[in-house]
């Protein structure tokens, strides 16, 4: 099992707002599993994504779940959070985040990747402080760029107080909620991310897998969650 309850039940909520904070979600097992996954891939390296490793912020590794029966699960939850067809949806990310602890507390916000429509964050290993910041009323609309873009002094001159000056909401996640946004429409960022570790499931609706990690697909053969 992943989740404690249907995240469905918030569909209503994400619709509005575009992005929804559901706290203490996800099962002890599968909590489990990606504690395992986060220490396996520091002591080993495993999976790590050199070519997306970010240095001075952060270190990316690809995620795997434990079984198709919990690939479908999640993948059939956020479905009807995000009110898609299960078999539309498409992974365009699937990596575990692990901030250097040196990283900048309070970096630049950004909008990520065309593809990647949606953002599903699950944290792993927070730090007093780091929480996903999102910035729903800051030039909303969508990322057309196949890379991410980042809010630059030009844009913003007084970049420096934008967390102060902008309507900046701290969504204060814990282990075991999970947090979901429009990731390529709404500026957002981890602030105090210093030692944080996160699973950012990225996704859409329109088959867009840029960098090749969807695992849908190809339909596992097993029966779709009730």
């Amino acid at each position: 099992m992943v989740f404690k309850y249907d995240p469905g039940d918030a569909r209503e909520e994400f619709k509005t707002r575009g992005f929804v904070h559901l706290k203490d979600l996800m099962t002890d097992d599968f909590l489990s599993h990606l504690d395992a996954f986060y220490k396996e891939s520091q002591a080993s390296a495993q999976n790590e994504k050199e070519d997306w490793k970010i240095y001075g912020k952060k270190r990316q590794y690809l995620f795997d779940f434990s079984s198709d029966e919990a690939a479908i699960e999640f993948r059939d939850g956020m479905a009807r959070l995000l009110d898609y067809e299960p078999d539309a949806l498409t992974i365009s990310e699937r990596h575990l985040k692990v901030y250097d602890e040196d990283a900048m507390p309070w970096p630049a916000p950004h909008k990520d990747r065309a593809a990647s429509a949606v953002s599903i964050g699950l944290p792993i290993h927070l730090p007093e402080g780091s929480t996903v910041c999102v910035f729903p009323e800051l030039e909303f609309g969508p990322n057309e760029e196949e890379r991410a873009v980042f809010m630059t002094d030009r844009d913003h001159p007084d970049l420096e107080h934008i967390y102060a000056k902008e309507k900046a909401v701290m969504l204060h996640e814990r282990v075991g909620d999970l947090v979901v946004f429009l990731g390529s429409s709404i500026y957002h960022e981890r602030v105090k991310a210093g030692g944080a570790a996160i699973l950012y499931v990225k996704v859409n609706d329109d088959g867009r897998d840029p960098l090749g990690e969807n695992i849908f697909g190809k339909k596992p053969d097993v029966a779709p969650a009730e």
